[in-house]
């Protein structure tokens, strides 16, 4: 009930704000069952009812709390457009609303305009800086665009302000490897994977020790992703490597073969095993 209740009260505060405006007891019907569709992820009925009740009232001040909302509906639906459209006419008569700029450059991200998802996320900050997601999200965008510099910065003082956090961790490694300082990157990952715990952040913090020489020093979390994760062939044919370090040939011969068994990716063994010279030449990739 609740949360039913926040889209009509925001709409009561709006017309209380904005000046005197009679509210149709339809509108507000209309507007409740929106958010019920909402909530129950019926996006197709949330969208119709939201069109009925900016159809029945054109005028409203405080349409724009709809027009936020049928955003987020079509985004949903995976209408990315039609959502920009929506929000976009949401913010012509609410043009500082951090709610709707965070929802258009949510829908630009969607449709891979990152550099205006950035713009939309500097308004959103130059009106209230201490909105985490979005400060957290605009470091991210500016590392894929290549501001690595910016996106350092402000992805460090985001680390200040709300602590760690396991994509920007992952994000700061990316930076650092990108940059040729490979100790923080393993030191990065490795605080994501500790974070988040998803082999594949392990992998990336693994397969950076193996290229730079590194492996060694990160032996004890080689067989500790093992032991967490036995399928992931990836370990096992890193094993390999490390093991062919040691002059440790059988064992190299045993964890290629159960890389092999577990379906690692063939480029990947290629590129590991081959250079290494431990693909034999009767075998089958």
């Amino acid at each position: 009930m609740i949360r039913r209740l926040t889209t009509i009260i925001a709409i009561i505060v709006c017309v209380l704000t904005m000046g005197a405006q009679t509210l149709t007891a339809t509108y507000i019907e209309l507007a409740d069952s929106a958010d019920r569709y909402i909530k129950a992820e019926r996006w197709e009925d949330a969208e119709r009812v939201i069109i009925k009740a900016l159809r029945h009232e054109p005028a409203n001040r405080s349409n724009y709390l709809l027009w936020s909302n049928l955003g987020i509906v079509r985004m949903n639906r995976g209408d990315y457009p039609g959502a920009k459209e929506a929000i976009d006419i949401g913010l012509a008569s609410a043009p500082h609303s951090t709610t709707l700029l965070t929802n258009r450059a949510k829908a630009n991200m969607a449709l891979n305009h990152r550099q205006e998802a950035i713009e939309d996320l500097d308004q959103v900050l130059a009106v209230d800086s201490t909105l985490q997601w979005p400060m957290k999200m605009r470091g991210m965008l500016r590392a894929i665009v290549g501001e690595t510099e910016r996106a350092k910065s402000e992805l460090t003082k985001y680390e200040e302000r709300y602590g760690k956090d396991a994509t920007v961790s992952e994000t700061l490694g990316d930076i650092s490897n990108a940059g040729g300082d490979y100790d923080e990157a393993i030191k990065r990952y490795k605080e994501a994977y500790e974070l988040e715990g998803e082999v594949a952040t392990l992998d990336k913090m693994l397969l950076t020790a193996y290229y730079y020489g590194k492996l060694e020093a990160e032996s004890k979390e080689l067989e500790r992703g093992i032991s967490r994760h036995p399928s992931e062939g990836l370990l096992y044919l890193l094993r390999a490597m490390l093991n062919k370090s040691r002059y440790q040939s059988i064992d190299m011969e045993r964890d290629l073969k159960i890389a092999n068994d577990l379906g690692v990716d063939p480029q990947i063994y290629k590129q590991i095993a081959g250079r290494e010279g431990v693909i034999k030449s009767d075998k089958k990739r």
